[in-house]
């Protein structure tokens, strides 16, 4: 739609009669009383009727510019608010931030970050869609999230750009009373016959799993399956055997009778990266929150 008069006419409009006076109104705006003028003949034109009747003591509206008057003060209104919010996003002091993220970041490495960035910035807003691995990508791509925290289990593709985050590694994860709970590494021979706990084909974890203890583990009894690692940890918590989870899902978890034990042999780990759109620009707040969180992956990877 092509309009043929901008917000600057409409302001001189609203700011002539709110004024009294097209030279109080030129006083106020800083403008000359010509360029008011031809602002308002502008606006006339465009609009194709007279919107002020002009004496030489006083303005009045015309019967167009009454009923005008009103939609002027709200364009103007919406105008203002326009502004007003993309200032706070450019200045980090509102808006909102989506992120995208495997669950298991969501749950265990996301909340201290997050509440650290609400204290920072207390009018963003953060909407984390927490998914299952294959479903992360379509987000970044469709523009629906700014970045994600993935696990890379193939090469990505070219229209977006990953940035290494830490190697998560895989741990043998059981309740304290476990006939597995003590020692030092776990062999994949010792859990032969064992009851143990596997995640569903949907899961990235249990595709490196496979892909690197497929012929170890033939011998394990896959008692139960769950689609989640939440799920699993309830289930490890109840008694019900053992599962191989990555080791941050341990953070915190052994004050709730879980305790864990590293996999011997090598790939038994998952790389986690950060995912954005090739030569897209975040904005401010995402550039903070994904500062934050490079700072607390780079941490956790220290103190691995």
């Amino acid at each position: 739609m092509n309009i043929p008069y901008g917000i600057r006419d409409v302001e001189v409009f609203v700011g002539i009669i709110d004024a009294g006076s097209f030279k109080e109104a030129a006083r106020l705006l800083n403008v000359t009383q010509s360029a008011l003028t031809q602002r308002l003949h502008k606006l006339e034109d465009a609009l194709g009727a007279r919107l002020i009747d002009r004496t030489t003591r006083t303005v009045a509206l015309t019967s167009v510019g009454a009923s005008f008057l009103p939609n002027a003060r709200r364009l103007l209104g919406q105008f203002e608010q326009a502004y007003a919010d993309i200032r706070d996003v450019i200045d980090v002091a509102g808006g909102r931030v989506t992120v995208a993220s495997l669950i298991s970041v969501a749950t265990y490495v996301l909340p201290p970050v997050i509440g650290r960035f609400a204290a920072a910035f207390p009018n963003v807003g953060v909407r984390v869609i927490d998914v299952a691995e294959r479903e992360i990508m379509p987000y970044v791509r469709r523009g629906e999230a700014e970045f994600a925290i993935d696990m890379k289990t193939d090469e990505i593709d070219g229209d977006l750009v990953a940035t290494p985050l830490m190697r998560d590694r895989f741990v043998l994860a059981c309740r304290d009373d476990h006939p597995l709970a003590r020692g030092d590494a776990v062999n994949a021979a010792e859990l032969a016959g064992l009851p143990l706990m596997m995640l569903g084909s949907r899961s990235g974890t249990s595709r490196v799993l496979q892909t690197h203890l497929a012929d170890q583990l033939k011998t394990a009894k896959w008692l139960h399956e769950v689609q989640h690692l939440s799920t699993m940890v309830g289930f490890l918590e109840a008694g019900m055997g053992a599962g191989i989870v990555p080791r941050m899902v341990m953070r915190g978890l052994e004050s709730r009778r879980l305790v864990s034990r590293p996999l011997s042999g090598r790939g038994l780990s998952r790389q986690l990266v950060l995912v954005e759109r090739r030569g897209a620009t975040l904005s401010p707040a995402a550039e903070q929150l994904k500062d934050m969180l490079l700072g607390e992956f780079k941490a956790l990877e220290s103190a691995a």
